[in-house]
């Protein structure tokens, strides 16, 4: 069943918080977007941002996490690490980020 709210997610997050450490090596996460603004629609995608210890950060990890979350939360999940975005994109995204 696909999660509704930012309640439900960050709920998810922080009871799969220590998982995601052990299996991906996030340590940090968070959602902004349409969700952490409360403006969803029925087809809005997840926008979530991480961070990785980087003897996990590879592709490999990064895109078995998104798959595991997109399984998880039954929609459609944008992923990004935080400190690769753009120094622009990087600005929006802090302004309305929330973390678990």
């Amino acid at each position: 069943m696909p999660v509704k709210n930012e309640d439900q997610i960050l709920a998810f997050f922080k009871l799969h918080k220590q998982d995601f450490h052990e299996k991906y090596g996030v340590y940090k996460i968070g959602i902004f977007g349409s969700y952490a603004r409360n403006e969803q629609t029925e087809g809005s995608d997840i926008d979530i941002a991480i961070e990785m210890e980087p003897e996990k950060k590879n592709l490999h990890n990064f895109l078995a996490f998104k798959r595991h979350l997109e399984n998880e939360l039954g929609r459609k999940v944008d992923l990004g690490i935080e400190s690769a975005l753009k120094s622009e994109a990087r600005k929006l995204v802090e302004k309305e980020i929330v973390y678990v």
